[in-house]
């Protein structure tokens, strides 16, 4: 149990970044972490607000209907997804696709404790999304039913088994197809494209069943169904914290661990074979010289960079799921109008919001997906060769500025199209619409490059650490997040204006911005660049 432990703590300084912090004798890097640090819990502490705020809101609806246990069933179901959702695409780079197996692997310790301690290495990420959904939702709960003692007891206990079922169905899932696109000469591809339709079958799924109106009708009893046939550990979960019954508290214990317990233990047994399988690539049996060509050093930077990209599908789909996700929603608002969505989800004035907030919805998607921001770090122990080429490195950084602008302008151009018919936008609003969201495809782009040459991450084992979990990710989000929020803002408040002219403004203020980036990167990005 020692060499798990040891084993688990080692891969969690790795990957928070905390192992170097505490060991750096440079006071700038220390001074760093710690404002990193601050940020950091700053952003949850935002993060636990919001979701304090939504849980709030919808007790409000479950207090009139006196379904107070629904608050908990949803945003536990809720969780639930989230885990599976973050898991089913970084499951095998954590449990098999890291730098160190071989070394780790020759260590002499169990196989069985190598397995145990990347399992809880994905537990521990998950509990910390699942403690900032549910945490907020049971002090909602407490304060609008007043239960008794035992009620913080039971939910404190279920907390901590909550990610332990979608993180096995999500590693099972996410193994199966890296198992399937191994077979195939395109294994990245063929993988990349099975999982993106996983998760989107999943998301129509959802959409078919919140579009059900016989179901919004009787939400009391259809609502509640539906969650438990989905999920049925939650029905376990609200009959031991709302019921304070012991039998479920067990059951919901037991199958958990029980779970869990099994997986690991016939993951462990087969580890080897997986990872043989899994890492397993077909190559060409015949190899045929053809003349070599030539292109601009920008070009060649450009295909190489987007190569790196295509080639992880974890980055791809980290980075592309949100405009998959707005694209999907383009194409659903084609065949259902804004007015019904309105009533749909009973928001009366959604197709006015609709309407004014559009060219900020799809530069939120556009923000979130962001690839520059990781691009450096992903160099890892081949950046010296970027380094020391005979091309400009202005060069070099504006490459993985245009692989980003690849993955987010394309898509929300289509996305813009779509809703210029579906929201029947006039031409300005239109060119609004199509010009703001490329706007900030630019700032997100090039905001990614400059955090990550500020919060480098080069001493890395795993896709996962810089992909999902470095400093550049979380600051690269949170600006762009807030460079979103404020201009919502400002458009709520100034409702009373011509939202015409308030895009405007916005959009030449950013531009601004752009321009005085593409500056700083011009001329600041190469001593960047060479010092790290």
């Amino acid at each position: 149990m020692m060499n798990v432990w040891r084993l688990m703590k080692v891969q969690l300084l790795s990957t928070f970044g905390l192992n170097k912090a505490l060991h750096a004798r440079d006071v700038k890097e220390k001074r760093k972490f710690l404002l990193l640090s601050i940020g950091i819990v700053i952003g949850m502490v935002l993060i636990a607000a919001v979701s304090f705020g939504y849980s709030y809101g919808m007790a409000l609806t479950f207090e009139q209907i006196e379904r107070m246990d629904l608050l908990l069933a949803i945003m536990m179901a809720a969780a639930s997804m989230v885990g599976f959702f973050t898991t089913i695409y970084k499951a095998s780079g954590v449990l098999f696709g890291y730098k160190d197996y071989d070394l780790v692997m020759s260590l002499p310790i169990r196989t069985s404790h190598v397995v145990a301690s990347r399992v809880l290495h994905l537990y521990v990420l998950n509990l910390f999304f699942t403690l900032i959904l549910i945490l907020p939702a049971g002090v909602v709960y407490a304060i609008k039913v007043n239960p008794e003692v035992v009620y913080y007891l039971f939910f404190l206990v279920t907390v901590l088994f909550i990610p332990l079922l979608p993180i096995i169905a999500a590693t099972l899932i996410g193994a199966l197809i890296s198992w399937i696109s191994s077979r195939f000469r395109a294994s990245r591809m063929i993988g990349l494209i099975l999982t993106m339709v996983v998760i989107i079958g999943i998301m129509i799924g959802s959409f078919r069943i919140n579009g059900n109106e016989q179901v919004l009708a009787d939400m009391s009893t259809q609502l509640a169904d539906i969650i438990f046939k989905m999920y049925p550990l939650a029905a376990m979960y609200v009959d031991a914290v709302c019921s304070y019954q012991i039998g479920p508290l067990l059951l919901f214990i037991v199958i958990s661990v029980l779970s869990f317990i099994l997986f690991s233990i016939v993951l462990g047994t087969k580890y080897k074979a997986i990872h043989t399988g899994l890492t397993t690539s077909h190559t060409s049996s015949k190899y045929v010289m053809r003349s070599l060509k030539t292109s601009s050093p920008f070009r060649a930077l450009y295909f190489k960079e987007l190569r790196r990209y295509i080639s992880s599908s974890l980055y791809v789909l980290n980075t592309s799921i949100i405009m998959i996700f707005l694209l999907v929603i383009s194409i659903a608002l084609l065949f259902i109008s804004s007015e019904s969505l309105g009533q749909l989800v009973e928001i009366p004035q959604l197709s006015d919001y609709l309407g004014r907030m559009a060219p900020m919805v799809v530069s939120l998607a556009v923000v979130l997906s962001c690839t520059a921001s990781s691009s450096i770090s992903l160099e890892g122990n081949h950046l010296w060769i970027l380094k020391s080429s005979p091309v400009s490195k202005k060069t070099v950084l504006f490459s993985k500025v245009a692989v980003n602008l690849t993955v987010t302008i394309p898509i929300s151009v289509i996305s813009c199209l779509l809703l210029m018919i579906s929201l029947r936008t006039g031409w300005i609003e239109s060119l609004l619409l199509l010009v703001i969201p490329m706007i900030y495809a630019c700032y997100s782009a090039m905001l990614g490059v400059i955090v990550n040459l500020k919060f480098p991450k080069l001493e890395w084992t795993s896709e996962v650490t810089v992909i999902k979990q470095c400093a550049s990710v979380y600051v690269s989000m949170l600006l762009g997040f807030v460079s979103i929020v404020i201009p919502i803002a400002i458009l709520l408040l100034l409702s009373h204006v011509n939202v015409n002219l308030i895009l405007s403004g916005i959009g030449v203020v950013m531009l601004v911005v752009c321009s005085v980036m593409y500056k700083y990167i011009a001329t600041e990005g190469e001593r960047l660049f060479q010092a790290l």
